[in-house]
């Protein structure tokens, strides 16, 4: 059943538009109605109906206003406009805004019917995109893991996919927002190349590129600039053939794509093999000493010698994630007997994007670490923990950093990370994640909601990085899961 939500601000009018439809038998159902557009624009954020059914002339918000937040929310009610008024610029202006149809008052039985009926079918069509998008994604991340051998020749010629040329390469791209087309079609050659495409995650899109890079290398470019132009930022792979494991060439172009963490003023980024962590070594060795010998100043130098020394070598962040993690070593090494159990963690080079924006946030976190791990007990009420972990269990859905918390409730950053590790036995990033993890558990059970709702319910936004975390908690993927 899709859900319908009916607002005006006489409540006869939705009494009578509530009576006058079989909805069940159109396979709707109403689940609540609204007087004014401020109460409509809270249920339709609260329960997310899959119709709104409103009037143009209301208090609060008008019609065109509420269905100027519902797309400035993203959400995907579909909405059907009702006015008194039939002059042609309000129909204009909802129809501009996206509305699904606009009727004039008094509503007529058989058009509005008629406009349930064309919204239904809209709405099915929609959900079996979405469920062989799902199924798509679901095929694709398995074969993307790092750990898979699937040849390029194995996964083309088991999709009847032909390609005349002999090299391939993975091209990443982040665009602004998800107005690309679905992926997961094969495209004929152009001026010399041939690609498919896939969704890969949240505003992201992947090419898997067939060229000849010995006869016509700059048809990779011309592709680039004459299909890419929206894209915010580009990672390209390595040179493949038909023997090479496409993850390998999916990976090397995702470590690329998210190396603009470290070379934000650059567009393009192709990965290069390189070893930067034995070379700095030796800031690393230096680190360790400072620790040792409890010398907190020189820490602080050093790291920010490291901070530099990596901004200057343009690192690809697969790189910076390794020498993190060595730092990382350090912190568990020297500290992990003392009662300051800091918001530290071993992380990929995936988490290292999503947690931080720059390099120099990245090593101010490491400073902060260094400085704070002194083993003093913390002095904060269990009045006040307990308060700490209501409010995150109440909103662990939202997108509610540690630095949130800390000016909440007054305390130092480290305080709140050292209070969740103590009473819980996670760090804060593990907590939350184990609550919406569950959750999604939970909701995967209702096959009424595509996954990709589920993945928005919890918290998350991103469709792939969603599907990592949920397997490497419970060694399934969340559309296999759904199966069982």
């Amino acid at each position: 059943m899709f859900t319908v939500l009916i607002a005006d601000d006489e409540p006869w009018v939705v009494y009578r538009i509530r009576e006058m439809i079989e909805w069940e038998r159109l396979g709707f159902i109403v689940i609540g109605e609204a007087h004014n557009g401020l109460s409509a624009l809270e249920i339709i954020l609260e329960k997310k109906p899959d119709v709104v059914i409103s009037d143009i002339r209301m208090p609060g918000l008008n019609g065109i206003e509420l269905l100027e937040q519902i797309r400035f929310h993203d959400l995907r009610s579909n909405v059907i406009l009702i006015s008194g008024y039939s002059e042609f610029e309000y129909a204009q202006k909802a129809l501009r805004f996206g509305a699904f149809d606009y009727l004039l008052k008094q509503v007529n039985k058989d058009k509005l019917t008629d406009a349930l009926e064309r919204l239904k079918a809209t709405l099915e069509e929609k959900q079996k995109v979405q469920k062989g998008l799902e199924l798509l994604l679901d095929d694709l991340f398995e074969i993307f893991e790092f750990d898979e051998n699937i040849k390029l020749h194995n996964f083309l010629s088991s999709r009847g996919i032909d390609c005349e040329y002999p090299h391939f390469r993975f091209i990443g791209c982040l665009y602004q927002h998800s107005s690309f087309p679905d992926a997961g079609e094969t495209q004929p050659a152009i001026s010399g190349i041939r690609y498919l495409r896939f969704r890969t995650g949240q505003n992201k899109v992947s090419f898997l590129i067939n060229y000849d890079e010995l006869k016509n290398p700059a048809s990779l470019l011309d592709f680039i600039s004459d299909h890419l132009s929206d894209a915010r930022c580009i990672g390209i792979s390595g040179i493949g053939v038909y023997s090479t494991p496409i993850a390998k060439l999916y990976q090397e172009s995702d470590i690329a794509l998210c190396s603009f963490f470290t070379r934000p003023e650059s567009r393009i980024l192709e990965y290069k093999q390189a070893d930067h962590t034995s070379v700095l070594m030796g800031t690393i060795l230096q680190i360790e000493v400072a620790v040792k010998e409890q010398k907190p100043e020189q820490v602080n130098r050093l790291l920010d010698k490291l901070s530099v020394e990596c901004k200057e070598r343009s690192m690809q962040i697969d790189q910076l994630c390794a020498l993190y993690n060595q730092i990382v070593l350090l912190s568990y090494k020297y500290y992990s007997s003392t009662d300051a159990d800091y918001e530290i963690e071993y992380m990929n080079y995936d988490q290292l994007f999503r947690q931080y924006r720059s390099v120099e946030e990245l090593f101010g976190k490491l400073k902060v670490v260094f400085r704070q791990q002194t083993g003093d007990e913390l002095h904060i009420s269990n009045e006040i923990v307990k308060k700490i972990i209501e409010y995150i269990d109440a909103n662990f859905t939202e997108d509610i950093m540690l630095i949130d918390l800390s000016k909440k409730f007054n305390i130092t950053v480290g305080y709140v990370s050292a209070l969740m590790k103590k009473e819980t036995g996670k760090t804060y990033m593990e907590y939350v994640m184990n609550k919406r993890l569950n959750l999604a558990k939970e909701l995967l059970q209702d096959t009424s909601l595509s996954i990709q709702e589920i993945v928005e319910r919890v918290g998350y936004r991103d469709y792939f990085h969603f599907n990592k975390i949920f397997k490497k908690y419970f060694g399934i993927t969340p559309g296999k899961f759904r199966k069982l």
